[in-house]
């Protein structure tokens, strides 16, 4: 459309120019061409020359505006428009010509870990902004040659091929990249923090199709990322048998709560003194085909697909129209961890429905602990401050999940509104070890003296129920109190 509209334009110059050529030949004086040429000059030969020498450079000069319009037209047909690298349909041509010619290359498939959250908390201005650097990081790259292809795919989405590399060559190549995009963006007064997730295929060992070659390197970098991102996955036959999996389960998950697949459990979590239950850990289960599908395999899914966003929503509304049963059957109030994913998190009416969940249920939010991954406290700190304070104001309780096993900064400890910190059940199962009792005894002594309170989770035996005891743990939970409990159960269990 644009190539028609420029050349409509270029042929109506072209009209108008030789109109006013042909009008100047008609007027112009013969007397005023004798005054300028000599005498015996035939007039209407030399006003055919001129008519003519105007008439071919003007020609020229809008044959060659015409090649450069279409030189740019060409280029731009085959050059993202946001970052100026080769377009889809450009890598697509240059992939065809790297098969033609038959020899072998290596084609990475980078993925930029939670994009969509930038654009959704910052706008579309500073994701853009985010794409320019990243696409400027990719093309200054020390180990990108001339030869080599880079090109936007789609979105947050980027595909580069290197030809004639080494194994050596190649580990150099992902780990700068990886450590070069790292690092945290700087944009109008923001501080972006974005891991790439990477998957790779090799020509022609993996495949011999382009579209193959794609798939194959597309479902390698989210294997990456489930993999919690920041890391290369080169392709195995394997992954493609695990993608029809996962596709298998999202399209189970989109009617899981209709068919009411889904339901709760409940574990009991015990003061360590008393070792009566002073709250539960609710937990979400999933049975469909007349299977069980292990919270291992599905929860993933459904934060990649966003349904974990319906699926949160009816978790703590299910949790909370329970309170008052189980209650009745323990004899006093308790306090309910409610898990929430950073995909939950960073929606934008993420707190609303939260609190509208509560006001519908009529529950008193300080029941409610609500439990965040340490991923989610070390991205967009702004952000996670701002909304934590918010939700800790309206009254709900906060804890840190799985705490030690991630890159917590314990400056974030002292900014954020947390009540609790979960000590991971990895450190639990691992207390016979003198330097995880160390790591332990130190994760209890901080909450101490930030004055939170403390839980470790997986206790599975008496030694470990002596040694967190011993380390003034508050509260423990773990299959040597309880497994998690359907409700009846949980109901017949405190009764």
């Amino acid at each position: 459309m644009k190539m028609k509209k420029t050349y409509r334009k270029i042929s109506f110059r072209i009209v108008v120019i030789y109109i006013i050529i042909s009008l100047l030949w008609i007027l112009l004086s013969d007397a005023l061409l004798f005054s300028f040429f000599p005498e015996g000059m035939h007039i209407s030969m030399l006003k055919g020359v001129i008519y003519i020498s105007l008439s071919s450079l003007l020609l020229l000069y809008l044959m060659k505006q015409a090649w450069s319009v279409q030189n740019d037209l060409n280029a731009k047909e085959y050059e993202d428009d946001l970052t100026g690298l080769q377009n889809r349909a450009s890598l697509q041509k240059s992939l065809s010509e790297l098969l033609h010619n038959k020899k072998s290359f290596h084609l990475f498939f980078i993925d930029f870990d939670r994009f969509k959250m930038i654009n959704d908390l910052y706008g579309h201005e500073i994701g853009d902004s985010v794409l320019k650097k990243v696409s400027s990081t990719l093309q200054n790259n020390a180990h990108i040659r001339y030869s080599d292809i880079i090109s936007r795919w789609v979105a947050d989405e980027f595909v580069i091929i290197l030809k004639d590399r080494t194994d050596h060559e190649i580990d150099l190549f992902i780990n700068s990249l990886l450590a070069e995009t790292s690092v945290p963006l700087y944009i109008e007064g923001k501080e972006i923090v974005n891991h790439l997730s990477i998957g790779s295929v090799y020509f022609p060992e993996d495949s011999t199709k382009s579209s193959e070659l794609l798939r194959f390197a597309e479902i390698a970098a989210e294997e990456a990322k489930k993999n919690g991102g920041l890391t290369h996955v080169k392709y195995r036959k394997e992954l493609s048998d695990k993608v029809n999996r996962e596709l298998y389960l999202e399209e189970g998950l989109k009617h899981a709560l209709e068919k009411q697949e889904l339901f709760l459990n409940f574990q009991p979590q015990i003061d360590t003194d008393s070792h009566e239950i002073i709250g539960v850990e609710t937990l979400l289960r999933w049975i469909h085909d007349e299977q069980f599908i292990s919270p291992a395999e599905f929860i993933p899914v459904a934060e990649k697909s966003g349904l974990i966003i319906q699926i949160g929503d009816y978790v703590l509304r299910e949790t909370c129209k329970n309170i008052p049963c189980i209650e009745a059957a323990v004899g006093h109030e308790l306090y309910y961890s409610v898990n929430v994913s950073a995909r939950q998190f960073y929606q934008k009416d993420y707190i609303v429905r939260t609190k509208e969940i509560i006001k519908e249920t009529n529950v008193n939010p300080s029941k409610i602990v609500l439990e965040i991954t340490e991923s989610i406290i070390m991205e967009y700190t702004d952000f996670v401050i701002e909304s934590l304070h918010e939700l800790r104001k309206f009254g709900f309780q906060i804890a840190i999940d799985d705490f030690g096993t991630g890159y917590s900064s314990f400056k974030y400890l002292e900014l954020l509104p947390v009540n609790m910190i979960k000590i991971d059940q990895s450190f639990t199962q691992s207390l016979e070890k003198d330097r995880t009792k160390a790591i332990v005894q130190s994760i209890i002594s901080l909450a101490h003296n930030l004055e939170m309170k403390i839980l470790a989770e997986g206790v599975e035996n008496l030694f470990q129920v002596a040694s967190l005891k011993e380390m003034n743990c508050h509260y423990l939970q773990g299959y040597y109190f309880s497994k998690p409990l359907t409700l009846n159960n949980l109901l017949q269990q405190y009764k």
